[in-house]
């Protein structure tokens, strides 16, 4: 059981992100992810390469026959946009080390386990205005575990955060994965530290989610909003936001009034 404190740090802020040491070899035999980079850049090259292939056959035979083929033509476009961004699909995966990277911890609870496939509801900001109040949002992941690894429904898991997705001109993310700080180290003290650089209001509020389980899992995204006035003064208006203290104004804006030298000096 993680020791929860109710310190820990507010989302954003530079000491609730992972720096602790990847143990390659327990990464390996821990992540499911290990071979994912490596399927998918199969699957593009084959599929993808396939596709663009075809396209290319099609736009020929349409544009080099007596008339030309708009159907054949219209075909031969989209394949060939249809490979080129499978290609780049597999081509830009990330390998299993890289969200540990520098990614941002957050709070999870195991909430299904059966023949070691494995549920694990998370929580994370997904605002990206750093002068917007947090934007808070579970988000359910399903992984299979490898074997030799240990979830049991209820288990607290600290995690990283990590492949936010949305377009630019979205003012928070739509969605985002989560992979667990045990599959990247071995050492327990390291996973516990994870857990409590988390506050405690959010594993309290990744508790109570696990009534909207069944709802979120029916959702194609496995994402489930939060409402502000679901959450505790403490996360809807933190001290801090991207670690630097912050007034709150009437406009619900924050007011940045320091700097993260202020901060990590204080901590």
């Amino acid at each position: 059981m993680i020791e929860q404190t109710e310190h820990g740090w507010p989302t954003g802020d530079p000491r609730r992100f992972f720096d602790a040491p990847i143990d390659p070899a327990h990464l390996r035999a821990s992540s499911p992810n290990v071979y994912r980079r490596a399927w998918r850049l199969a699957v593009g090259v084959v599929v993808g390469g396939g596709l663009v292939g075809l396209g290319i056959w099609a736009l020929v035979a349409g544009f080099g026959a007596a008339e030309v083929s708009w159907p054949l033509m219209v075909a031969g476009v989209v394949a060939v946009l249809a490979g080129v961004g499978l290609l780049l699909f597999g081509l830009l995966t990330g390998g299993a080390a890289t969200p540990y990277r520098g990614g941002q911890l957050v709070p999870g609870m195991v909430v299904e386990h059966a023949d070691a496939d494995v549920q694990i509801l998370t929580l994370a900001d997904t605002s990206r205005d750093p002068a917007a109040p947090p934007d808070f949002a579970y988000r359910l992941v399903s992984f299979h575990a490898r074997e030799g690894t240990r979830f049991v429904p209820g288990q607290p898991v600290p995690c990283v955060a990590h492949g936010f997705v949305a377009p630019p001109w979205s003012r928070r993310w739509w969605s985002f994965q989560a992979s667990p700080v045990a599959w990247a180290t071995a050492e327990a003290e390291l996973v516990d530290a994870a857990g409590r650089a988390v506050p405690a209001a959010e594993w309290d509020l990744v508790l109570s989610g696990a009534e909207r389980v069944a709802d979120i899992r029916r959702r194609l995204t496995r994402v489930g909003r939060i409402a502000p006035d679901d959450l505790p003064e403490s996360l809807r208006r933190p001290p801090t936001r991207l670690g630097v203290p912050v007034e709150w104004q009437a406009d619900g804006r924050a007011r940045f009034v320091g700097s993260v030298a202020h901060t990590t000096s204080a901590g």
